[in-house]
């Protein structure tokens, strides 16, 4: 009986939340069209150049494609599905808001940044403890991965840029705990490739501007970070695991 119960309630619960994460990732995607602020702003050495940027469309994308993809009511019961539904969808409401702070009251970003990196945490944790097809494991896991390794970095670099005056040490220990924050996720996640590929992605940019703004001590310690992060991520994914399922 307790059982059934159960079951009843997990239909009901994916029934409502594939249509909110559905809800969401829609809106994600159509904001930028909406409000007007530009992502690749330079207010500090620490922002990746402009191009690095792009990362937010298969992010994006990806978000909207895994949600029509957890649709049918038997995946959106069953794991990982069952579990990203809501934390993903608060993700996707945050990288609304986010977009809104940024035109409007910019010292708002980081706290709803902050928000988006602690709901995504337990969405990545969904789809790495939980194995599935390939097509799940690149359209929820590596949306999944994408943006928690984007915005693990972002969280720090976005610090940075309200702090337009900030010395030279408040930028190297921002940048420092983007580094780290980066590793413990890559090894938490056991070296998840979306993961990883972001967090690299978003050193990279910051190596590239620190040493076109002749900052070598910074540039420096971006490129330690790409190198941990090549050296946590590939002993990880030596220790068996799991990830996103169908």
């Amino acid at each position: 009986m307790a059982r059934a119960r159960l079951h009843d309630r997990l239909l009901a619960g994916g029934r409502r939340g594939r249509w909110l994460l559905l809800g969401t990732a829609l809106a994600q995607l159509a904001s930028p069209a909406f409000v007007p602020f530009d992502l690749t702003g330079d207010d500090t050495v620490l922002v990746p150049p402009g191009p690095f940027f792009a990362i937010w469309g298969p992010i994006t994308v990806g978000c909207l494609a895994a949600a029509v993809r957890g649709l049918p009511l038997h995946r959106a019961t069953s794991a990982p599905w069952r579990e990203v539904q809501l934390p993903l969808s608060v993700a996707q409401v945050g990288y609304v808001a986010w977009l809104v702070a940024a035109a409007a009251a910019p010292r708002l970003t980081l706290p709803v940044f902050l928000g988006m990196l602690a709901a995504l945490a337990p969405a990545l944790a969904a789809v790495v403890r939980t194995p599935g097809d390939p097509l799940t494991r690149l359209l929820l896991g590596g949306s999944v991965g994408l943006y928690a390794g984007w915005t693990s970095a972002a969280v720090w670099l976005n610090a940075g840029v309200l702090v337009p005056d900030a010395g030279p040490l408040l930028l190297a220990a921002l940048l420092v705990g983007a580094a780290a924050t980066g590793l413990a996720g890559a090894r938490l996640s056991r070296g998840q490739a979306g993961y990883v590929l972001a967090v690299g992605w978003a050193l990279l940019g910051v190596l590239l501007s620190t040493a076109r703004a002749g900052e070598p001590a910074l540039a420096g310690l971006a490129a330690t970070g790409l190198a941990a992060l090549a050296a946590v991520a590939a002993t990880a994914r030596q220790r068996p695991h799991a990830v996103a399922a169908g």
